[in-house]
């Protein structure tokens, strides 16, 4: 259920690492965090909510957006997403060029309003 009186996150930054390719097996992974900052004066606090994220242009690696609601430990009015996906060997890595939607989901599945946020690499 959409409920557009429920805000939209603030996106702090986002940033990305890309797998390196070395002999460790998590030398082979992605990473993509996004941190976050939930606006004041909402009605819910930030451990009260969780967030679901959507790309919405460009082709995300496969594994790299889950579907469903995401949490994470807060901190205060901020919270930090990290995903992982098995990376190609760097030599065969293109640029990742992403457009992504997030929006809070509450507990009784009620969903804000989104925010588009660009992904590059």
């Amino acid at each position: 259920m959409d409920n557009p009186s429920i805000p939209p996150p603030e996106i702090e930054a986002t940033s990305v690492i890309r797998g390196a390719g070395g002999g460790a097996s998590c030398d082979a992974l992605g990473f993509l965090s996004v941190q976050i900052k939930w606006p004041r004066g909402t009605g819910y606090d930030l451990d009260e909510i969780g967030f679901e994220y959507r790309v919405v242009d460009g082709q995300a690696p496969e594994g790299l957006i889950p579907e469903g609601v995401v949490a994470s430990p807060v901190s205060g009015r901020k919270a930090e997403h990290q995903f992982t996906w098995q990376d190609l060997p760097p030599q065969e890595q293109r640029p990742m060029r992403l457009i992504l939607e997030v929006r809070a989901v509450t507990r009784d599945s009620q969903r804000g309003a989104p925010v588009r946020v660009a992904v590059t690499q």
